[in-house]
């Protein structure tokens, strides 16, 4: 017996002195920061599939390589993905799920917290940011593709948002920031109220509609995004996340309330 206490009491000193070698740094939280980016290079589309169903895409133009998409007609934009037509590594650099994308609003980064989804209602489409940890938040209004059809279809950022790009210590990462900055935007977008709860004004909630899944579209294993290069690897760990994707949250729409931003 007293060896096995003895035993014990060597096991915990053992991982007492192993535990104080630990870099104080693994328990901090990483803080990320963003840089500007130049806005006719970047594009929000919202792609069909599988009925009416929409998957939201974000694509970035490298600047003089082959064109990654044109647009063509108006409300809706419809959007030829002509990155599909040829091996996109070093043109174009493409982003599917919320790893890839995520609101940024007035210097916070909601990451998983908002994930951006898409309504369809009145033959309008319109993409939104909304609270996964509390359904009962009206959500964000971040843009609309100004109509519907079959096509891959422009998403027009409302007033006051913008394409940023993630920073580490300075680097940049492959993840587009959907971006919202109320000291210099028209006031016309909600801010978000503390405890990251995103929220909106009455008379900005779109009247009921059909919530859609962002769900990564069926495309070719060989179309792969391009890793960018010069930039030092960072354990950008929200980049990496899994979204178990499940049926879409219910929220209580009021018919009777206009929306100020489907404009």
């Amino acid at each position: 017996m007293l060896k096995s206490l003895l035993s014990t009491r060597i096991s915990i000193f053992a991982l007492t002195a192993f535990s104080s070698f630990l870099p104080f740094n693994a328990v901090k939280a990483v803080t990320f920061q963003e840089s500007e980016v130049n806005q006719p290079d970047f594009i929000a589309i919202a792609q069909p599939y599988g009925g009416n169903k929409y998957n939201l895409i974000v694509i970035e133009q490298i600047p003089n390589k082959n064109s990654c998409w044109k647009e063509t007609g108006g409300n809706p934009v419809n959007v030829d993905l002509l990155l599909l037509n040829f091996d996109f590594s070093g043109h174009c650099r493409r982003s599917t799920d919320a790893n890839g994308y995520s609101i940024r609003y007035d210097g916070q980064d909601y990451g998983l917290d908002i994930l951006l989804n898409l309504v369809e209602k009145d033959g309008n489409l319109t993409l939104i940011g909304i609270n996964r940890k509390d359904s009962s938040q009206p959500p964000i209004i971040v843009g609309t593709a100004q109509g519907l059809n079959s096509q891959p279809m422009k998403i027009q950022l409302n007033p006051g948002w913008r394409f940023t790009k993630r920073t580490y210590e300075g680097k940049p990462l492959g993840h587009v920031y959907f971006s919202y900055d109320s000291t210099t935007a028209p006031n016309i977008t909600p801010m978000p109220t503390e405890g990251n709860n995103p929220t909106t004004l009455p008379s900005e909630i779109p009247p009921q509609g059909v919530m859609q899944e962002i769900v990564a579209p069926d495309i070719q294993p060989q179309k792969e995004i391009i890793k960018e290069k010069n930039v030092s690897k960072v354990n950008d760990t929200s980049e990496k996340v899994t979204v178990n994707q499940s049926p879409s949250p219910k929220y209580n729409w009021n018919p009777s309330r206009r929306e100020r931003m489907m404009r």
